[in-house]
């Protein structure tokens, strides 16, 4: 499988993805979870695109996009 749909990843009750229910997935649904984030991101910039978010929310996006890198860094050197 070299995708997974992250609406089936279970979630939290905030709405963000509960990664401590799906361990033997982790990396996986990180890097599609990473993905569509750096995706949004870069489309943002056209304010006329669909996606385009309040400057507040980027960086709130930007944030968590940092914080999910740091942390596949540290469950891909787990996995290995």
């Amino acid at each position: 499988m070299d995708r997974i749909h992250l609406e089936q990843a279970p979630r939290n009750n905030q709405g963000k993805i509960s990664y401590s229910s799906i361990p033997s997935m982790v990396v996986m649904v990180a890097e599609e979870e990473l993905s569509v984030l750096q995706r949004r991101v870069k489309r943002n910039y056209d304010v006329r695109d669909r996606l385009h978010i309040s400057e507040e929310e980027l960086v709130g996006l930007e944030g968590h996009i940092a914080d999910l890198e740091e942390k596949l860094a540290e469950w891909r050197a787990l996995v290995e």
